[in-house]
């Protein structure tokens, strides 16, 4: 969880989520860094293992080129979280948090919508909505992947964060206590 905690290792982990594999360089032009950070702070990320060399790509010997370990993700059980503040999360609750209260400021380039709505399902149902919605986001990703690969300097191409959620909501979830009751606590 250490490896996570610097905000440059956290942006090279989500740069390498939307595409195949990047070098030092890349990154640093990509993300503003100095190169000579961005490749001490992959150094670091792949002695973590969350990063690796993909030296089949490399276009000779000094060349290297990093690639996430799991590209279908990763997640970190409660239990191993010290203080069981997982700085990746804790991001994107941000993230949806200036989403919602509108304070990212817009970027000309980038889209920005909101979808929020409700559906009763069973939970078969909902898994099945949940996966084609999730399928959908894949498919897109791969695409976005493959014409960085084909273009890493395309200025067009814009990180657009992607967060679905699905869930029940319990009974009177967001309303207040009546004045003078007191407040329920569920533990």
């Amino acid at each position: 969880m250490k490896a996570l905690a610097h905000p440059i290792r956290q942006r090279i982990i989500h740069e390498l989520s939307v595409r195949h594999s990047a070098r030092a360089a890349d990154l640093a032009e990509i993300m503003g860094e100095p190169a000579n950070a961005v490749s001490y702070h992959l150094r670091a990320l792949g002695a973590v293992r969350l990063l690796e060399e993909a030296p089949e790509l490399a276009r000779d010997s000094r060349d290297r080129v990093w690639k996430l370990t799991h590209p279908e993700g990763f997640y970190f059980p409660a239990e191993v979280i010290p203080g069981g503040a997982d700085p990746i999360n804790a991001e994107i609750l941000q993230w949806i948090e200036s989403m919602l209260d509108e304070t990212i400021p817009k970027d000309p380039a980038a889209l920005r919508a909101r979808y929020q709505g409700a559906a009763l399902l069973t939970r078969a149902e909902a898994e099945k909505m949940f996966l084609e919605v999730a399928e959908v986001l894949e498919r897109w990703r791969e695409h976005g992947m493959d014409v960085a690969a084909r273009d890493p300097k395309d200025a067009s191409l814009v990180f657009h964060n992607v967060v679905v959620l699905v869930g029940n909501r319990e009974a009177g979830f967001g309303q207040k206590p009546n004045p003078g009751e007191p407040e329920q606590t569920v533990s």
